[in-house]
């Protein structure tokens, strides 16, 4: 009796392979099908472009170091752009795991070492095939982060770690000054990842006694020194299975560093007084605000370490560099403040919010969630003035050489460089506009003055090309292609 296959059952995924090493190629081929996948497969990247015109594969896997006029990470770009729903997965040598961290980057799906883990490359191929069958299920349109960050800079900070938290045993370093929401971007990493269902556990390094480090990270066997009244775990057993974010890892004490070396290589520790090693599975963050290649060169930081962090590295920058954030994450803000503090919603007035962007803000997005919730607490209605929000800013604008704006980016831009938009242009505007209607106005002026170059515009407005971008999509102002 013939068997029919059931209409609404999932379709034959296709893996293209691409490898130079016909030894390599064969290997694949065999136990991809053997998994159930069709199979195509390519020795160079020319040859794979032909592939993927002729068969249209869902998958691919793709050797970084092709011996061919175009390489993986080249295949890969041409990959993203032509064919975006194909999903990408890197092979490497273990000699270039920097290069395949930087091809997730730029949007590979995962990476494996050679020689390949056969039920690693299974458990991967598994998931992805579970994501392409659902991937017509519609997604929702933005998540918390897309709400709250508008800029193009961390736009591209939250990409590279949607694809960098996928790879969940890969560690990640954060930097960033000060309060730039390093520890909140590490939570999300998390909560992003495999591992979302076990524990995350913050370690503050700067919190820490130095003599006291290594029994609260590794913990203790009973009797191992005086006060050794029972065993105890440190707290990266007490993350096992989860996520560690080693919190101002650059004020680790120098001695210590070579026992973190230890664990991000080997996965391990050692109890105090123990005789052996413990292995662990965890997840490594790591985040700091110092400039850790100076800390190597001041003797501060060992090479060693900072060598192993720097493999997939995360910038987050100053909010002063991304203006355009401020407002999402002000309201994010006023929402958690007010429902915290069981007062009526509130919201910051036009000209308030061009102070807040105006604003530099020294101890960053820390400086700024402080602010709200005083305000909250402070202000009687329910509508955050400028002149409230002057009152409570440490330092005030003035110590800092910044009067307070009169609203938006175009007063940002007269306020921060008082001849930063020409006379004829401020000139050419007449009394009556709205705020909004002036602000346009000056932007359209501006573009008129440069012949729709963005950057230029940007220039004579006193704003980042990035926030005029923003504006120009905003009020939906079409400029065509821009001149460099």
């Amino acid at each position: 009796m013939a068997t029919t296959k059931d209409a609404s059952a999932p379709r034959e995924k296709k893996v293209l392979i691409v490898d130079d090493e016909a030894l390599i190629r064969f290997g694949l081929e065999k136990f991809v099908k053997q998994e159930g996948y069709g199979v195509i497969s390519a020795g160079s990247g020319k040859k794979a472009l032909e592939l993927i015109e002729d068969h249209d594969p869902d998958i691919a896997l793709l050797d970084l170091k092709l011996q061919d006029s175009i390489d993986g990470l080249e295949l890969l770009g041409i990959i993203r752009k032509t064919r975006p729903k194909m999903v990408s997965i890197m092979i490497s040598g273990q000699t270039e795991i920097h290069a395949a961290v930087e091809a997730m980057k730029l949007g590979a799906r995962d990476y494996l070492e050679k020689p390949i883990d056969f039920d690693k490359l299974k458990s991967v191929l598994e998931a992805i095939s579970e994501e392409l069958d659902n991937s017509s299920e519609p997604e929702p349109e933005t998540d918390d982060l897309d709400l709250v960050f508008a800029s193009e800079k961390m736009k591209k900070v939250v990409a590279i770690m949607r694809r960098l938290a996928l790879k969940s045993d890969l560690t990640i370093l954060i930097l960033g000054e000060s309060g730039t929401g390093k520890n909140f971007l590490c939570q999300k990493i998390h909560e992003m990842s495999a591992r979302r269902e076990a524990p995350y556990v913050q370690i503050g390094c700067s919190n820490i006694p130095d003599h006291l480090i290594e029994s609260e990270l590794f913990g203790y066997e009973k009797g191992a020194f005086t006060d050794a009244k029972a065993a105890k775990k440190g707290l990266i057993e007490v993350a096992a299975g989860g996520t560690v974010l080693l919190d101002e890892l650059g004020d680790m004490p120098y001695q210590f560093q070579t026992k973190v070396l230890k664990l991000l290589e080997e996965r391990c520790f050692r109890r105090i007084g123990a005789l052996e090693d413990t292995p662990v599975d965890i997840r490594i963050l790591a985040a700091t605000n110092r400039d850790l290649k100076h800390e190597v060169q001041e003797k501060k930081f060992r090479l060693d370490l900072f060598y192993r962090l720097n493999i997939a590295t995360i910038e987050v920058p100053a909010l002063r560099e991304r203006s355009e954030d401020i407002p999402g994450l002000t309201n994010s803000l006023l929402g958690i403040f007010c429902k915290k503090y069981g007062v009526e919603a509130k919201t910051v007035s036009p000209e308030g919010m061009a102070v807040l962007m105006t604003y530099p803000w020294p101890g960053n997005v820390r400086q700024l969630k402080n602010l709200v919730e005083k305000l909250v607490v402070l202000s009687d209605g329910d509508e955050i003035t400028a002149a409230e929000i002057n009152e409570n800013l440490d330092p005030p604008l003035a110590s800092l050489g910044q009067p307070p704006p009169l609203t938006s980016a175009v007063s940002l831009a007269m306020m921060s460089a008082p001849q930063a938009v020409p006379a004829e242009i401020e000139a050419s505007l007449p009394d009556d506009l709205s705020l909004e209607a002036m602000e346009e106005r000056f932007i359209r002026r501006a573009l008129e003055k440069t012949n729709g170059n963005q950057r230029k515009a940007a220039n004579l407005l006193n704003i980042s090309r990035d926030a005029l971008r923003y504006r120009l999509k905003k009020m939906q102002i079409n400029v065509g292609d821009e001149e460099e």
